[in-house]
């Protein structure tokens, strides 16, 4: 993270330069900029990424959501601007999510250290608004924000589960897609199977908010810095019944029910939790992210 602030630090100054450089925003120069039409462009950026479930975070110290959990998104996407202050458009996005834990079971001596990779073909649908002053209307630096909903394809899923004893011994469990291993650092036979579907849902359903501002670094190119919030409202998790073939019996299919009955992702409720009423309903968990993207537009009309 620090090398990508050095570099979008960098950056940023080099658009400075190049704004003053390349444009002559006197009286006497070129200054009929556009502010209408179409506009095409690349954006992406780096944010921290969780998910969002009422239990996780309230749970003990068996399981603490790391909420720095940092990863990046790119693509492309288009703005029509119709007014000179509002504008709609659409952005195609390769996006990379997931979330990441620790946690200590106290009772039964066990560290977790767990990972989820999300990646989503993300497609947002915008409304962008952006300051304009008519007394001064080809000013290079602009405010801008945009909001909207979003669509998002589950493209590619994998958890990694990691449970450590006080001896050093530990066993992982992996889901990629419907992948699944059950490995051992005793060494020992791994464990091998295939599920019959996700464990998280394929399609993610929510909305955006991002505030900023837009440079324009020459006549018809515009180059934005937005800090920007992409939260989920429905449930990425697969919480039906799943089946599962081990590689060791082919011939017959067992119930898999990763969230059916947890105290907390990843961990069963034990004797306290039943003794102070623990009811297994575990409730929605949802996206979330929070970060910085960058975008370079061109208009491409005049």
């Amino acid at each position: 993270m620090k090398t990508f602030t050095t570099l979008l630090a960098g950056l940023c100054c080099f658009i400075s330069l190049q704004v003053h450089a390349q444009y002559d925003y006197t009286p006497t120069g070129r200054n009929d900029v556009p502010v209408l039409g179409m506009q095409w462009g690349i954006t992406g950026g780096g944010f921290t990424s969780m998910l969002n479930n009422r239990d996780d975070l309230n749970a003990d110290q068996r399981l603490d959501p790391q909420m720095m959990n940092f990863t990046y998104a790119g693509g492309i996407e288009w703005i029509y601007w119709f007014q000179k202050t509002i504008g709609i458009g659409m952005q195609g996005l390769y996006w990379k999510g997931g979330a990441a834990y620790t946690g200590k079971d106290t009772i039964s001596g066990l560290t977790l250290n767990a990972k989820t990779d999300m990646t989503y073909l993300k497609f947002p649908v915008l409304f962008h608004f952006k300051s304009y002053n008519r007394y001064y209307p080809d000013r290079r630096t602009r405010f801008s924000a945009f909001f909207g909903p979003y669509i998002a394809l589950l493209a590619m899923s994998s958890d990694q589960e990691k449970l450590t004893n006080s001896a050093g011994q530990s066993t992982t469990y992996t889901i990629d897609n419907q992948n699944y291993e059950q490995a051992f650092s005793t060494g020992g036979a791994t464990v091998k199977g295939k599920l019959n579907g996700g464990i998280y849902n394929p399609v993610d359903l929510g909305f955006i908010v991002g505030l900023g501002a837009e440079v324009r670094l020459w006549r018809r190119t515009v180059v934005g810095l937005h800090l920007r919030s992409d939260i989920g409202i429905s449930n990425v998790e697969h919480t039906k019944g799943l089946k599962i073939t081990y590689d060791s019996d082919p011939n017959k299919e067992y119930d898999f029910s990763p969230w059916n009955g947890m105290y907390a992702k990843y961990n069963m409720p034990n004797a306290t939790d039943y003794a102070k009423g623990f009811v297994a309903n575990r409730p929605p968990t949802k996206n979330m992210s929070a970060g910085i993207f960058l975008t370079i537009r061109k208009y491409m009309a005049y």
